[in-house]
């Protein structure tokens, strides 16, 4: 049982590394950025049941009243369902803590000052 709780910690750990990578695919629909570098990702948890493996990802919106929650799920949920190992995949969004600058991460400043260089 020991053996099959380490082995599954590190399927769990590499398919959370996985999710992070997709995640920094997808761009934001107004800004050059992933939305993992824009600090919209809140919460990524990869849940081991029966076999299967469901990530849940909690996210927000720059813009909370922006009304394009559909299309914005249903891309992260493409997106992480194309893990091999992820068998479901769960967008919750929600709205506290209110994003804010401060969540980008350094990477994405930086996209965002060369982003601004370029003009945009």
């Amino acid at each position: 049982l020991k053996n099959r709780s380490v082995k599954m910690n590190i399927v769990k750990n590499d398919v959370e590394e996985k999710v992070i990578q997709k995640l920094k695919t997808i761009k934001d629909i107004e800004l050059p950025i992933s939305i993992y570098d824009l600090g919209l990702i809140y919460k990524t948890d990869v849940e081991l049941k029966d076999d299967n493996i469901y990530v849940n990802i909690e996210t927000t919106m720059i813009n909370s009243r922006c009304s394009s929650t559909y299309s914005f799920s249903e891309e992260i949920v493409n997106n992480i369902k194309s893990i091999d190992e992820v068998d479901d995949c769960n967008v919750k969004f929600v709205y506290s803590p209110k994003w804010d600058v401060s969540m980008i991460s350094p990477k994405g400043i930086e996209q965002l000052n060369c982003a601004n260089a370029k003009g945009m």
